[in-house]
């Protein structure tokens, strides 16, 4: 019968098997076998395999069901996969874990999945202020490019957001990158006619110089930016994990403000959770609150890098290109003239350079926001002089440019980023949620070279994968969202590029090997084979052989980490 009854069976050796273990264990007995399933290693040749045996939390031996059964003794506990599809666990090497719970716990929801308009949006603040303290920030999470989304086809304005909130600070984020705050919002933040850049954020002023309510880069005027340490403990011990496991992750690059380093520290020092932290650290923008002394940050010796390191610093070169902030050479369409039409630097070319050098020589990696073509130019040349600088190509995972090429690439990027060695994440799901905005930010014509997850491949960069989770589009925590994106090209503005398809096999890569690769991390993880982490993912339908437009409808039935189930579907128990 090829449907799992309750949950995947579990059972000890006994009778026969029992006995013959007495008397002829292996030499090297397994604490858990999987057996009876089709196990994708992703290993460099493909293979498939039938059962794993693991041993400490990790890959003991991989193989057929009578290979693997040799290795269990009388106390191994035996899982019955019953012809279920196995998969490396996922590797999500790019997210905001904390900030995504903080989002989904407290904020309005004006996405456009829930609020397609304007009018909607003024409706539900209206609602949620009525009922809210006087003098409260009233936080509201907008899908990114509301401003192409929503029927009105831009955003709110500071007076809509007066009349439909009169006693509340009201801030509504424009995705990440910019948010409109009203007149009780502006005199909070401190904006002041004429000012029209504090603390990194770039403030809009009308024509008189007065504040319009619009923000572009303002991470460090965020109300909710210090988020107390009691929920940053619990939702990294156990929000995140929950969230994660429950959608086949095992390992999570997690990006952080240096406020939040405490708490990780001290969690890394006590027992692991059921998913592995990567960390990036990063401050304002533009990298100018970065501490000295990055060697400081170093996490004691007795932390486990398999569940906790420390691995980069990340700095946003530009903005975001569906907000139009993306730093780009050839102007916006329908925007040649207005000002900041090129979108937004938040650092220049020397202050770059200095500080990719400065994290590689602290041994840290730096990770690089470049969403236009302007600011992956800039990235590129930083890489290549600290490459000069220090000698030798740079080691996987350690000079990454963040959302490379999701939007355009420049003359050359490509062969470019292959001979430094630059690694690159990518989150094939905006092609689905973002192909609209790009056509409509961009241009039909140059919006064609936005998502060329075909060409990164054959150009031989492996991209790695993030969710890029903000708790802003809660759909892209979804992995099978991503493969299913990335396959059929299918999005919000019809089938896009076709061209540029890529098959399941290199869409699966994407989301484990080339993702923990891209992090420096794929001797370890990523693949199943032995000497590697225990973490895999059970499937509910074989991925290869179903149609491409059913993959979206896959769910996740266990995840595994370290040999151990640490989620069950609720379907199966």
């Amino acid at each position: 019968m090829n449907r799992i009854r309750g949950r995947l069976v579990r059972s000890f050796v006994t009778g026969a098997l029992a006995a013959w273990a007495a008397g002829a264990v292996a030499a090297e007995t397994a604490d858990a076998i999987f057996v009876d399933g089709r196990v994708l290693t992703l290993d460099a040749k493909g293979a498939e395999v039938q059962a794993i045996a693991v041993r400490d939390g990790r890959i003991l031996a991989t193989g057929s069901t009578r290979k693997i059964r040799n290795l269990a003794g009388p106390q191994t506990e035996v899982v019955d996969l019953q012809g279920r599809t196995v998969l490396p666990g996922f590797v999500d090497g790019h997210a905001h874990t904390a900030l995504a719970v903080r989002m989904v716990e407290r904020y309005l929801d004006g996405r456009i999945a829930t609020t397609p308009s304007v009018a909607v949006l003024l409706d539900k603040i209206t609602v949620r202020a009525s009922a809210a303290p006087i003098g409260q920030w009233l936080i509201v999470a907008g899908s990114s490019s509301s401003q192409t989304r929503f029927t009105e086809k831009r955003l709110p304005t500071r007076a809509e957001l007066d009349r439909a909130a009169p006693n509340l600070p009201v801030m509504f984020l424009n995705g990440s990158h910019e948010a409109v705050v009203n007149s009780l919002g502006v005199k909070r933040l401190g904006f002041q006619p004429g000012v029209a850049e504090m603390k990194g954020a770039h403030i809009e002023l009308d024509a008189d110089g007065e504040p319009t309510g619009v923000f572009q880069e303002g991470m460090m005027l965020f109300p909710d930016l210090r988020i107390p340490a009691e929920d940053l403990r619990r939702y990294y011990a156990q929000v995140v994990p929950q969230m994660w496991n429950a959608r086949g992750y095992t390992s999570v690059y997690t990006l952080a403000p240096l406020d939040q380093w405490p708490v990780l520290r001290e969690l890394a020092q006590g027992a692991p959770t059921t998913l592995r932290y990567t960390i990036g650290l990063h401050a304002d923008p533009g990298g100018r609150f970065i501490p000295a002394g990055l060697e400081a940050f170093a996490l004691p010796a007795s932390v486990d890098p398999a569940w906790y390191r420390l691995a980069g610093i990340k700095v946003w070169v530009d903005s975001d290109v569906p907000m139009r902030g993306g730093a780009v050479i050839e102007p916006y369409a329908g925007d040649p003239g207005a000002p900041g039409g090129h979108g937004i630097l938040n650092l220049t070319q020397p202050e770059l350079d200095a500080l990719v050098l400065r994290t590689r020589r602290s041994g840290l990696a730096f990770l690089a926001h470049a969403t236009g073509d302007r600011a992956t130019a800039m990235a590129l040349d930083a890489f290549e002089r600290v490459q000069q600088a220090e000698g030798g190509p740079a080691a996987p995972g350690t000079l990454r440019i963040e959302h490379f090429g999701e939007f355009m690439l420049g003359p050359g990027d490509l062969e470019r980023a292959k001979r430094l060695g630059v690694s690159v994440n990518v989150q094939p799901g905006w092609i689905y949620t973002l192909a609209n905005s790009t056509i409509e930010n961009l241009g039909a014509e140059r919006a064609k070279g936005a998502f060329q997850f075909r060409s990164m491949i054959d150009a031989g960069l492996e991209p790695g994968f993030g969710t890029d989770l903000t708790g802003i589009v809660l759909e892209t925590l979804d992995p099978f969202l991503h493969v299913w994106a990335a396959v059929t090209r299918n999005s919000d503005a019809g089938v896009f590029v076709p061209g540029q398809a890529v098959s399941v096999d290199e869409a699966l890569r994407m989301l484990t090997i080339w993702s923990a690769r891209a992090q420096g991390e794929d001797a370890i993880k990523g693949s199943i084979e032995p000497g590697k982490l225990a973490d895999f993912v059970v499937l509910s339908k074989d991925i290869r052989s179903i149609p491409a437009e059913e993959i979206r409808g896959l769910q996740v039935l266990q995840t595994i980490v370290g040999g151990k189930i640490v989620y069950t579907a609720p379907s199966q128990r």
